[in-house]
């Protein structure tokens, strides 16, 4: 009827639970949000569970998650360069205030290699199906010298829906099968007699072929014994494995053969350009509910702040432009009686993947806290890429971070100094190419390096802040001390989020270009933005045909197919209708489909058959 409508409310928030999945967007009663993927559908994703609010709000964890695990070490994991991080565990009866962390990498993460024997290969079969753990694969599976079957980076194909949704040069570092070999990810699939792994096109449920919808995923094809069977794994279940390793690398460190190692909480960080939707719910499936989640710039701010035995000089160089832009405040405000200046940096990380920039402004100086001298990082930019030549694209990021300041921070200085943060290399890489960048007037800006464990023990710290291990106090009600996290962390979105719209059944030419709601560097997690749409609205689009409606246009056509002689065409017009929302990882990279199409003008008919015309209305 005329009143047929429906809403799509894409608020940018997550379940305040830091172990759970984002709260998921509830549709119109009955009607089918998420189209395609069958009775063995994943946990829809929801338009308000995007990655970059996933990893803004899944630091809030709950007091009994913290209790649960406040005996036990913290494990922190820098992804992007293997190195292992730990905080210790809360004292029973700390005094004193917090206490400064004093700490360096405890290791690194290691390629999951498998031996190539029998047990392994049934040992590997059996952690599969959730019937043995990873102490198994430790003792009869993995191997001890190096020698077996590699699982290759799992990090680069965390939630990859097809092989050819990667890059070509991605591609070509792995063993990829072609589409015409990239069958049905059958768990165990008897297809080859060749010992190895090769990455194919699978389903979340290794049983179905894949059909181009959010239920696919690339999967490793993992075959140990020439005379057994090839097992399937996922992505996030290789990534699984490595994070059991480094849980145990903390184990050996502070309490070898502890019963509750898998039990210790995760940590861990992640390039801002790995902050989409498809791969951050893959990361948090893979720390099997028990991680937090920081972008990696974050954590190297964290410990590049860290004061040491020796004069840290990026601490150093704050006090020296603090102390001389208080003498020009006070010189031009004799009567002033108060100053706060709040620093600017600009951190600079490279990997072997790609390159992020961030800026970032301190603020609330904590002197009793030496761990986390400043009580909020609000990030102001960020640029990042991933690239096979992440070098070469050093100028263009800062080029990109300076004209992005000008638009979100007109008012704010420039950065004090440039962090670099990474493998000695990186950093190396990162000095020489800003030697020879024409930073305008950022050219006589310092470059400050870090330590090569810099962002893995910045992991440990953020993690421990959010474990309520390190707090500072506040004031609250009635002026009462009142305990609050020692890091507050205000990101923003390295991605965009869009819409794109159907109105003609999902026909591949005919969908509307995508429309912005929220864009790259919005603060996270932004508010709800609620859409509308009627029948009647859809009824007018479809009758447009190639010439597209505007704001001012839409409602004029829309009064022809409000009376009861348009019911047929506004029927038609809902059931036809599709809904799709979009992710943009880089500024200038394509648009992405975030999980399955809705519809929001249709519901379910469950007297009918399923595949029947009759199921919709």
């Amino acid at each position: 009827g005329a009143g047929a409508g429906g809403m799509v409310s894409m608020a940018h928030q997550a379940n305040a639970n830091a172990m759970a999945r984002g709260a998921q967007a509830q549709p119109p009663p009955g009607s089918d949000a998420f189209e395609g993927a069958g009775s063995t559908a994943p946990p829809p994703t929801s338009a308000a569970a995007l990655g970059a609010d996933l990893l803004d709000k899944s630091q809030s964890l709950n007091l009994k998650q913290v209790r649960n695990v406040s005996h036990l070490p913290l494990v922190a994991v820098d992804l992007e360069d293997g190195q292992i991080g730990m905080f210790p565990p809360k004292p029973k009866n700390a005094a004193g205030g917090p206490k400064p962390f004093v700490s360096s990498a405890v290791g690194t993460i290691r390629p999951i290699t498998l031996q190539s024997t029998e047990t392994a290969h049934k040992t590997l079969r059996k952690y599969l199906a959730k019937d043995k753990g990873y102490d198994s694969i430790k003792a009869d599976a993995l191997s001890k010298d190096g020698i077996g079957v590699t699982v290759p980076s799992p990090k680069q194909w965390l939630g990859v829906r097809r092989l050819k949704d990667v890059d070509s040069y991605v591609r070509d570092q792995f063993p990829i099968a072609s589409e015409e070999e990239s069958t049905a990810a059958i768990a165990e699939e008897k297809n080859s007699k060749k010992v190895g792994v090769t990455l194919v096109n699978g389903t979340l449920d290794g049983l179905s072929a894949p059909t181009g919808d959010d239920f696919d995923r690339v999967v490793y094809k993992v075959k140990l014994v020439e005379s057994k069977k090839t097992l399937t794994v996922l992505p996030e279940e290789a990534l699984a494995m490595q994070l059991a390793q480094a849980q145990h690398t903390v184990s050996r460190k502070v309490k070898p053969d502890d019963v509750e190692v898998d039990d210790y909480p995760l940590a861990v960080s992640v390039p801002a350009y790995a902050c989409h939707d498809a791969g951050f719910e893959a990361l948090l499936d893979a720390t099997s509910g028990t991680g937090v989640i920081f972008q990696r710039s974050m954590a190297a701010c964290t410990a590049c702040l860290l004061p040491g035995q020796e004069p840290n000089p990026i601490l150093e160089r704050i006090n020296q432009i603090k102390t001389k832009k208080h003498k020009e405040h006070i010189k031009e405000n004799p009567e002033s009686t108060g100053y706060e200046y709040n620093p600017l940096l600009l951190l600079v990380g490279l990997t072997s993947t790609g390159i992020e920039c961030t800026a970032v402004q301190l603020s609330e100086l904590q002197p009793d806290c030496k761990t986390c001298l400043f009580g909020n990082f609000k990030v102001l930019t960020n640029v990042s890429y991933p690239s096979k030549d992440p070098e070469s694209m050093v100028s263009k990021c800062i080029d990109e971070i300076q004209e992005n300041l000008e638009t979100v921070a007109p008012e704010a200085d420039g950065p004090v100094g440039m962090v670099a943060y990474g493998t000695k290399q990186a950093q190396s890489t990162i000095q020489e190419q800003l030697k020879t960048a024409d930073l305008d007037t950022w050219n006589k800006v310092p470059v400050f390096t870090t330590k090569p464990d810099c962002v893995a023990v910045g992991t440990a710290i953020l993690g421990g802040v959010t474990h309520g291990r390190i707090s500072t106090l506040t004031e609250g009600k009635n002026k009462k001390p009142k305990a609050q996290l020692a890091i507050r962390v205000q990101n923003v979105a390295p991605t965009a989020v869009g819409i794109r719209m159907n109105y003609h059944g999902g026909d591949p030419d005919k969908w509307t270009p995508a429309k912005v709601l929220f864009d790259f560097d919005r603060r996270v997690p932004a508010g709800p933005y609620p859409m509308d749409f009627t029948a009647a609205e859809c009824a007018a689009h479809r009758a447009a045909g190639d010439k597209p409606l505007t704001e001012e246009t839409i409602v004029e056509a829309t009064k022809k197919f409000e009376g009861s002689k348009a019911i047929p065409q506004r029927e038609i017009a809902a059931l036809n209708f599709q809904v799709q929302i979009v992710q943009k990882y880089t500024r200038a990279g394509p648009w992405k489909k975030v999980s399955g199409y809705h519809r929001p003008l249709t519901k379910h008919n469950d007297d009918a058959p399923e595949d029947s015309e009759e199921n919709r209305v």
